[in-house]
């Protein structure tokens, strides 16, 4: 599977990549088997292998895709997967989230905002470790954490990489002027 996060502007490079057509459909092809051949990609998109490659490598380059295997935790044995909202005390937002980001098991995090100033996925191996985790662990490691809120995951009904419905709302949404 492809993890790809297809954006506009690229912070890590300074600027701004316009992602055309092209690499779109290549996106797109590679979502469901990031190891597939990019002759047999040419071949559907009719373009030269070549381009195919310095487009991935481009984009990959750039951070723009990453190619990667996806798992679903919960068919994997992972017993307790979490949503966790998480608030600190102010002007500690980016600190805390940096410390977050270190801990291996927690699979995403993301600054917001509302009633969660930082929001992140954990994955355990047991709801006794999520208990842990929540009580013990994350006051320790990050004391300026003034409350949480879990949200045990019993079920993931929808994990989309599908970016091709992605591209297609992007493109409504900006001929209507929405986007």
């Amino acid at each position: 599977m492809l993890n790809a996060l297809p954006k506009v502007g690229n912070v890590a490079q300074g600027g701004c990549m316009h992602l055309d057509e092209l690499d779109k459909a290549i996106i797109v092809a590679l979502e469901d088997d990031g190891r597939r051949p990019f002759r047999d990609i040419a071949r559907d998109l009719h373009v030269a292998e070549s381009t195919v490659r310095s487009r991935v490598a481009r984009l990959q380059e750039r951070r723009l895709i990453h190619i990667t295997a996806v798992g679903d935790p919960l068919q994997l044995g992972v017993e307790a997967a979490a949503i966790i909202l998480v608030r600190v005390r102010p002007g500690t937002v980016a600190r805390t989230a940096a410390d977050l980001a270190r801990i291996p098991y927690v699979r995403f995090v993301g600054t917001s905002f509302g009633q969660a100033d930082i929001v992140i996925q954990t994955l355990h191996s047991s709801v006794k470790g999520l208990h842990t985790f929540v009580s013990d662990e994350l006051p320790r490691r990050c004391p300026d954490i003034t409350s949480t809120e879990t949200f045990q995951l019993a079920e993931v009904l929808k994990s989309s990489w599908d970016w091709q419905e992605w591209f297609d709302q992007s493109e409504r949404e900006s001929a209507s002027g929405e986007g």
